[in-house]
């Protein structure tokens, strides 16, 4: 490794060259990379973590580069998951850095996968569904994560470890009901909260990496009104994540095949597929009648409806209604034909 490019890093209290050689060590998943999960990958990498796994089932849209820092305009032309183009930009940023690009959603069919092998798991997702999964999964296979949110002004994020903090579900038993809570749709996102919020948690990441104490506090912030709020959150006996070992999400018991996304006109559409696509192949079946653009991960199909985008791994995006229903019609009678 060359120190150089680390000179400021190593000169932080608690780090130094034996903290470098620690964080070339570890292994890091980061589930998500829109706003939260630009920063914390981009922060990563110039760390100098030695393997970065990127999860994330989305594609760059316009929307997106107000807020995503890895992200900027050339990349709406690219025909490729969100997953890949960030692989490439954070690997020419540091090309001693392993970066891995898994352009998929994560569920409990393929969460052992995505992430096992890790020592430590960045929540950087848009949905409490998903960061249950990942909590059953820390809890399982005890490895610990960074639970982060961002919305408007405010952000949120606690540093959970098994069998050492509380977790996920001590603080809320279930995932909370559509609509109960803000959402980047009804209130947007500041990208200064997100990057504050998210240093926060890799301040804690970097802590618990290097071996120092760390804070297991729930920190909430409010950027607009400067407000900081620190919540000791007590483990519950009767937790049925880490009270009972009932992993529900991670068993499959809770599941969704079609769902709309957070204030988009898309739905997406799980996959069915037990084996990746010849998109090429389906590619070739579609375009004498319609205007298709293909690479090898992703497939995108113009229709009068709108738009399909299709995935290698059988995932679709449907975009032009947030029916599931209908999407699952269109996506039926135009893929599955």
């Amino acid at each position: 490794m060359k120190t150089e490019r680390y000179n400021r890093l190593i000169q932080l209290e608690g780090i130094s060259h034996e903290g470098l050689e620690k964080l070339k060590q570890t292994r890091i998943a980061i589930v998500g990379c829109g706003t939260l999960g630009s920063i914390y990958s981009l922060s990563v990498v110039r760390l100098g973590v030695g393997f970065v796994r990127l999860i994330d089932r989305d594609i760059v849209e316009e929307h997106n580069l107000s807020t995503q820092l890895l992200f900027q305009e050339d990349d709406l032309d690219v025909i490729s998951p969100k997953a890949i183009i960030a692989k490439k930009r954070l690997e020419s940023i540091n090309p001693y850095c392993e970066v891995e690009a898994c352009p998929s959603d994560l569920t409990y069919k393929n969460a052992e996968t995505l992430l096992g092998n890790v020592d430590l798991i960045f929540d950087a997702t848009d949905n409490f569904e998903t960061r249950f999964l990942i909590n059953d999964f820390s809890l399982k296979y005890g490895i610990p994560w960074i639970y982060t949110g961002v919305v408007g002004y405010r952000g949120v994020t606690m540093l959970i470890q098994p069998d050492r903090s509380a977790c996920l579900r001590c603080m809320m038993e279930e995932p909370p009901e559509t609509g109960e809570l803000p959402t980047c749709e009804t209130e947007g996102v500041w990208i200064a909260a997100a990057e504050v919020i998210a240093g926060v948690g890799l301040t804690e990441a970097v802590k618990l990496t290097t071996e120092r104490e760390v804070d297991s506090t729930l920190q909430e912030l409010d950027l607009d009104t400067g407000k900081w709020t620190k919540i000791r959150v007590n483990k519950n006996p009767d937790c049925p994540a880490c009270g009972n070992h009932d992993f529900s999400f991670l068993d499959g018991h809770i599941q969704n095949k079609a769902t709309s996304l957070c204030g988009r006109d898309v739905v997406h559409i799980e996959s069915q597929q037990d084996e990746n696509l010849n998109l090429l192949a389906i590619a070739e079946r579609l375009q004498s009648s319609y205007t298709v653009a293909v690479s090898d991960d992703l497939l995108k199909l113009n229709i009068p409806e709108g738009e399909i985008f299709l995935f290698r791994d059988g995932r679709a995006f449907v975009k032009g209604t947030s029916d599931p229903a209908r999407a699952r019609a269109l996506y039926n009678r135009y893929i599955s034909m």
